[in-house]
């Protein structure tokens, strides 16, 4: 039996901040006291809205200001963002591609949201797609030395799945599902952490399943393995689903957006 690695406690740092995965909704002001409250949010929130792509005027010195620009929506996304980044730290020494798995998870978000449809909600839909590897995220950071050799195994062949299970006794799925039912996730996105390997064919769960497809699709790999590379005249390129959003090279540009908010913090 491999040895067990326990539940990790969320950061005090960051509790105030995960609370918005609840909170779908938050007023302006309730958002912007949680950002006020941690200067690496603040410095994050900054960054992105003196971004080229926010197209800034004059430059943003306040982050009450820079909520104005980016917007209520956009800001809870990169405050969740920011916060699940900073509750598991560094995991390089796991052997992933910290970067390739932060574009992953930003991408899923940003197309499962954009599939989201009927009675889910686009704002639990994104939540659940950042989400959706928080599992890996705890096994990697928890115990690097052993998810390296997770990774190994799938780079020599063997799926990750299979190979956390050699070596941790569970999968990232099951774990994450623990991890988010343990921190108190509505049920729906526990839900989706769980079944996101599963095919689900039902609510946020297939939306994520979805976004996860069409984000490997898009030339974005998991961190462990990389992908194949994106045609932009491809199939893939000419689904609604990415025209909606402007295009693959729009998507990989938002990611970016968010990458650069999260060098900042």
């Amino acid at each position: 039996m491999p040895p067990r690695i326990e539940i990790p406690s969320l950061p005090v740092a960051q509790i105030q901040a995960m609370s918005l995965i609840s909170n779908v909704a938050p007023s302006f002001d309730e958002l912007s006291t949680v950002v006020e409250a941690d200067p690496a949010l603040t410095a994050a929130l900054l960054r992105a809205a003196n971004s080229a792509a926010s197209s800034p005027g004059a430059p943003v010195r306040t982050s009450r200001v820079a909520m104005v620009r980016i917007g209520v929506s956009e800001t809870r996304r990169l405050v969740m963002s920011i916060a699940l980044a900073s509750s598991f730290g560094a995991i390089a020494r796991a052997h992933i591609d910290e970067t390739e798995l932060w574009r992953h998870l930003i991408a899923t978000g940003l197309l499962a949201d954009a599939a989201a449809w009927g009675e889910v909600r686009h704002s639990e839909a994104f939540t659940a797609g950042l989400l959706h590897d928080i599992g890996r995220l705890a096994m990697a950071a928890q115990d690097p030395e052993r998810y390296a050799k997770v990774v190994d195994l799938a780079r020599r062949g063997i799926p990750a799945s299979n190979a956390e299970r050699m070596i941790f006794g569970m999968n990232h799925a099951e774990w994450g599902e623990s991890i988010g039912r343990a921190w108190g996730f509505p049920a729906d996105i526990v839900d989706a952490i769980g079944e996101h390997h599963s095919g689900a064919q039902r609510g946020i769960s297939w939306a994520v399943t979805r976004a996860r497809e069409l984000t490997a699709s898009l030339g974005i790999g998991d961190g462990l393995l990389p992908p194949e590379p994106f045609d932009p005249q491809g199939e893939v390129a000419m689904l609604p689903i990415i025209e909606e959003l402007g295009g693959g090279e729009a998507i990989i540009e938002r990611i970016e957006w968010y990458s650069g908010a999260f060098r900042a913090a």
